[in-house]
Protein backbone atom coordinates (compact mmCIF):
# COMPACT_ATOMS: atom_id res chain seq x y z
CA UNK A 1 0.00 0.00 0.00
CA UNK A 2 1.17 3.52 -0.79
CA UNK A 3 2.03 5.87 2.02
CA UNK A 4 -0.58 8.57 2.57
CA UNK A 5 0.49 12.13 3.30
CA UNK A 6 -2.10 12.17 6.09
CA UNK A 7 -0.18 9.36 7.85
CA UNK A 8 2.97 11.46 7.85
CA UNK A 9 1.24 14.64 8.97
CA UNK A 10 -0.50 12.78 11.79
CA UNK A 11 2.87 11.46 12.99
CA UNK A 12 4.40 14.94 12.60
CA UNK A 13 1.93 16.56 14.98
CA UNK A 14 3.48 14.74 17.95
CA UNK A 15 7.14 15.73 17.57
CA UNK A 16 5.87 19.23 16.87
CA UNK A 17 3.99 19.33 20.20
CA UNK A 18 6.86 17.64 22.05
CA UNK A 19 9.24 20.40 20.92
CA UNK A 20 7.19 22.88 22.93
CA UNK A 21 7.24 20.82 26.13
CA UNK A 22 10.67 19.22 25.81
CA UNK A 23 12.99 21.48 23.78
CA UNK A 24 16.48 20.09 23.50
CA UNK A 25 15.45 16.87 25.23
CA UNK A 26 16.37 14.47 22.43
CA UNK A 27 19.80 14.20 20.80
CA UNK A 28 20.43 13.76 17.09
CA UNK A 29 22.12 10.39 17.57
CA UNK A 30 19.07 9.09 19.46
CA UNK A 31 16.78 10.08 16.59
CA UNK A 32 19.01 8.41 14.02
CA UNK A 33 19.19 5.26 16.14
CA UNK A 34 15.40 5.10 16.56
CA UNK A 35 14.79 5.62 12.86
CA UNK A 36 17.44 3.12 11.79
CA UNK A 37 15.98 0.52 14.16
CA UNK A 38 12.47 1.21 12.85
CA UNK A 39 11.27 1.82 16.41
CA UNK A 40 10.94 5.61 16.42
CA UNK A 41 7.21 5.61 17.15
CA UNK A 42 7.44 3.12 20.03
CA UNK A 43 10.54 4.82 21.41
CA UNK A 44 8.87 8.23 21.45
CA UNK A 45 5.74 6.78 23.06
CA UNK A 46 7.88 5.15 25.77
CA UNK A 47 9.99 8.26 26.34
CA UNK A 48 7.00 10.59 26.52
CA UNK A 49 4.19 8.49 28.03
CA UNK A 50 0.74 9.93 27.52
CA UNK A 51 2.03 12.66 25.19
CA UNK A 52 1.80 10.76 21.89
CA UNK A 53 -0.62 8.42 20.16
CA UNK A 54 0.79 6.62 17.17
CA UNK A 55 -1.91 3.95 17.14
CA UNK A 56 -2.93 4.81 13.56
CA UNK A 57 0.60 3.80 12.51
CA UNK A 58 0.93 0.86 14.89
CA UNK A 59 2.48 -2.51 14.09
CA UNK A 60 -0.68 -3.80 12.38
CA UNK A 61 -1.30 -0.69 10.27
CA UNK A 62 -0.79 -0.96 6.52
CA UNK A 63 0.89 2.46 6.76
CA UNK A 64 3.51 1.32 9.29
CA UNK A 65 6.08 -0.14 6.89
CA UNK A 66 5.87 2.63 4.28
CA UNK A 67 5.99 5.31 6.99
CA UNK A 68 9.12 3.91 8.64
CA UNK A 69 10.74 3.43 5.22
CA UNK A 70 9.95 7.05 4.30
CA UNK A 71 11.53 8.33 7.52
CA UNK A 72 14.58 6.13 6.99
CA UNK A 73 14.88 7.39 3.42
CA UNK A 74 14.57 11.01 4.55
CA UNK A 75 17.26 10.49 7.20
CA UNK A 76 19.61 8.75 4.79
CA UNK A 77 22.71 10.68 3.92
CA UNK A 78 21.89 13.66 6.16
CA UNK A 79 23.92 12.76 9.23
CA UNK A 80 26.64 15.32 9.86
CA UNK A 81 25.10 17.79 7.40
CA UNK A 82 21.94 18.74 9.31
CA UNK A 83 22.80 22.42 9.79
CA UNK A 84 23.50 22.96 6.11
CA UNK A 85 20.60 20.85 4.81
CA UNK A 86 17.74 21.58 7.22
CA UNK A 87 19.02 24.50 9.32
CA UNK A 88 19.22 22.83 12.72
CA UNK A 89 22.14 21.61 14.77
CA UNK A 90 21.02 20.43 18.19
CA UNK A 91 17.36 19.54 18.79
CA UNK A 92 16.51 15.94 17.90
CA UNK A 93 12.77 16.63 17.88
CA UNK A 94 13.35 19.36 15.29
CA UNK A 95 15.41 16.88 13.31
CA UNK A 96 12.58 14.38 13.40
CA UNK A 97 10.18 17.07 12.16
CA UNK A 98 12.59 17.83 9.31
CA UNK A 99 12.50 14.13 8.37
CA UNK A 100 8.70 14.15 8.42
CA UNK A 101 8.61 17.24 6.19
CA UNK A 102 11.14 15.72 3.79
CA UNK A 103 9.11 12.53 3.64
CA UNK A 104 5.96 14.55 2.89
CA UNK A 105 7.76 16.27 0.02
CA UNK A 106 8.87 12.95 -1.39
CA UNK A 107 5.38 11.43 -1.19
CA UNK A 108 4.04 14.52 -2.93
CA UNK A 109 6.43 13.92 -5.86
CA UNK A 110 5.32 10.33 -6.39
Amino acid sequence: MALRVSSLTFVGFYPNSLIQEHPGDLEFDEVYRMIEAGSVLEDLAARYPGETDFSLSGPTSDQRGPLIAALQDAAGGLEGRERRKVGIDRCGLNLLMAFVLEAIQRVGRE
